[in-house]
This record gives C-alpha cells, sequence and structure tokens, in this order.
C-alpha cells in the first residue's frame, strides 16, 4: 500500500471502525475497575490488578469488533490487499486503546492507595496485549474462511472463552494467578506466548486465501 493510498482509504476506514463497540467495551472496563476501588475500604496491589483484569477483558470484548465492516464486499475489490487494510484499522485504533489501557493503569495506580506503584503494569500490560490479539486473529480467520462482515460476535466469543479457561485452571496450570504466587514468572511466559501466536496467526488469516488476488 502506498502512502496516497493509504491516505486515501483513511477517512472511508475512519468512518467503519467499530467505535460505538470500542467505546462501550473501553468505558465499561474503566467502571469494573474505578467503581469497585471506589467503594473499596482497603484496596491492595492484588485487588486493583485483579480489577486491571476485567477491565482488560471488557475492552477486549469491545475490541473483537474492530475488523466488522459492513462495507467488506466494496472493499475488496481495491487494488490493496487485505492485510495492509486490516493493518490500517489497526493503525487507527491502535492510539485510542493505547491511551485508554494508560487510564486505566493510572486509576488501579491510584486506586491502591500507597502500594499502587508495584502493580505489575508490564505483566497486566502482556495479559491484556494477549486477549486484544486473540480477538484480532480469530476476527481474521473468521473473515479469512466465511467472509463474515461482522466477525465481532465470533472473536468476542473466543476472548471470554480464553478468560474463563484461564481463571478455571487447576493451580499447577494456573494463568490467573497474584502477584507472590509461585507460578507468576511462568504463566507470564504463557501469556507472552499466546501472544505472539495470536500475532502470527493475525499476519497468516488476514492475507487472501491462495489464488485470489485483489482487483
Amino acid at each position: 500500500m502506498t502512502r496516497g493510498t493509504a491516505w486515501a482509504l483513511l477517512r472511508p476506514v475512519t468512518r467503519t471502525l467499530p467505535w460505538t463497540a470500542l467505546a462501550g467495551g473501553g468505558a465499561l472496563g474503566l467502571l469494573l475497575l474505578s467503581v469497585p476501588i471506589a467503594l473499596s475500604l482497603d484496596p491492595d496491589v492484588d485487588f486493583a490488578l485483579y480489577l486491571l483484569r476485567m477491565a482488560a477483558l471488557a475492552g477486549a470484548l469491545g475490541a473483537a469488533f474492530v475488523l466488522d465492516d459492513p462495507a467488506r464486499s466494496t472493499t475488496e475489490v481495491l487494488p490493496v490487499r487485505r492485510l495492509p487494510r486490516q493493518g490500517l484499522r489497526l493503525a487507527l485504533v491502535l492510539p485510542p486503546v493505547a491511551a485508554w489501557w494508560a487510564a486505566a493503569c493510572a486509576l488501579a495506580r491510584a486506586g491502591a492507595g500507597p502500594d499502587g506503584a508495584e502493580i505489575p503494569f508490564g505483566a497486566a500490560t502482556v495479559e491484556a496485549a494477549a486477549l486484544f490479539a486473540v480477538a484480532l486473529g480469530v476476527a481474521a480467520g473468521t473473515v479469512r474462511f466465511t467472509g463474515a462482515t461482522s466477525p465481532g460476535l465470533a472473536a468476542g466469543g473466543a476472548v471470554l472463552a480464553l478468560a474463563v479457561a484461564a481463571a478455571v485452571l487447576p493451580a499447577d496450570l494456573a494463568l490467573v494467578v497474584p502477584t507472590e504466587h509461585d507460578r507468576w514468572e511462568e504463566a507470564h511466559r504463557v501469556w507472552a506466548g499466546v501472544l505472539a501466536l495470536a500475532l502470527v496467526t493475525w499476519t497468516i488469516f488476514a492475507r487472501e486465501p491462495a489464488g485470489r488476488r485483489p482487483v
């Protein structure tokens, strides 16, 4: 995709992005984070981390709709491959998502009181990014194999299933653990692996099937 083509696509792509779903997921996440902190008499690091995880899940569910595009039947005939088209959507969404996550981390830090600086924001960001990446990978796969214009429901279901599965794993396989848990480091290596695998999956599924070329 040339710079001129990207610039020409900027306005129509911006109009087709699911801003309502993104804003709804983000608002729900901040609500799930801020209200319990405001009502808690003795918040601590693990409590704030748990709420930050809930906020990340809500945000990821909103972001699951990022590839929803009712105009896909029109854009598919453009002389631009699917991967850069989806990449442009991500480039437009990532700045507000990053700003939202920064706000969520700031709320969690303030809500944890004097120990707020001890919240492992790097590890929490890896978990959140993995959820977002899984949503993206599943959405791209749904588009590739079904041609759906609204893959968000499938992607959101996959994210929710991953979050539930991670929460109910037995202790020796736990992925959602408090900061002092013995599996903390191992769990986050798994989360990093999920993130990497999901991103690779997206780059594969975001390509046109073999034999198809944009006209």
